[in-house]
């Protein structure tokens, strides 16, 4: 099946947007070393120019896949939020952080106020960008100026009552394929495209936004849209994800002889 999939928007863990995934950072957490998808360093940093006095790297960044230049090592103990170290492009034997502190480690990250979002278990869902992917569970912390505020646990991922028509792309598409009425198009003398907006939510809808087709097709289209099943729900923090897609129905004489019921 020719597709193309485009996505239009998700919901990330942090404010920051980039066009790849990126390389999270690491927390010491009750035990264990895990993903952090928040910055905090950030925050100290700041944009300027002046990023370079402390490593070209954290101004021209390492790859595609770390645009910031460094990876930090964070941990929280006794309620206070600490950094201990910090690597130019994630190497563990390339430590700047006297560079940037002039000061022993760990400190504590008074000047970070926001939320730190920790990662547990295996990895559930990943789109290609920023900090875009979930895990089976979350730590949600709210930090202070280095305080620990609240915490909070989110088990991510689908309800297990959920029996409803999978929201992969892929499976709408198949859906939709299943759902045309061939007999009640006539037959094709060249191709033709509708393409569909896909938005996933507390509330999910389908909606035609462009086409090539002429209007029995996308009268045919807008019908299955009408009738279209309901799509299970992907939970991140307790709440609906919001994802969105441009998916294209195409018209051939191939999809036909494929789908015709």
């Amino acid at each position: 099946m020719n597709r193309l999939f485009i996505i239009v928007f998700i919901c990330s863990a942090t404010h920051q947007l980039f066009g790849t995934g990126q390389t999270s950072e690491l927390i010491i957490f009750e035990g264990d070393t895990l993903a952090l998808l928040s910055l905090p360093l950030e925050d100290y940093l700041g944009e300027s120019d002046d990023r370079d006095k402390y490593h070209p790297a954290l101004k021209n960044g390492c790859s595609t896949a770390l645009w910031r230049g460094y990876v930090g090592l964070w941990k929280i103990e006794n309620s206070e939020f600490f950094l201990i170290d910090v690597y130019v492009c994630g190497q563990r034997d390339r430590s700047i952080f006297k560079k940037l502190f002039n000061s022993d480690s760990p400190i504590k990250a008074d000047w970070y106020s926001g939320n730190l979002f920790i990662q547990h278990g295996k990895m559930l869902k990943y789109n290609h960008s920023g900090f875009a992917r979930y895990f089976e569970e979350e730590t949600v912390i709210k930090i202070e100026q280095g305080n620990l505020i609240s915490q909070h646990h989110y088990v991510n991922g689908f309800k297990p009552d959920d029996r409803n028509l999978s929201s992969n792309p892929d499976s709408v598409m198949a859906e939709f394929y299943k759902r045309i009425n061939w007999k009640a198009l006539p037959k094709l003398s060249k191709d033709y495209k509708v393409f569909i907006e896909l938005k996933l939510g507390e509330v999910d809808s389908l909606t035609i936004i462009r086409s090539s087709a002429p209007e029995l097709y996308e009268k045919e289209i807008q019908r299955i849209i009408d009738e279209f099943p309901k799509l299970r729900k992907f939970y991140s923090r307790g709440e609906p994800l919001e994802e969105g897609y441009i998916l294209p129905v195409i018209f051939t004489n191939y999809q036909r002889k494929r789908f015709a019921r």
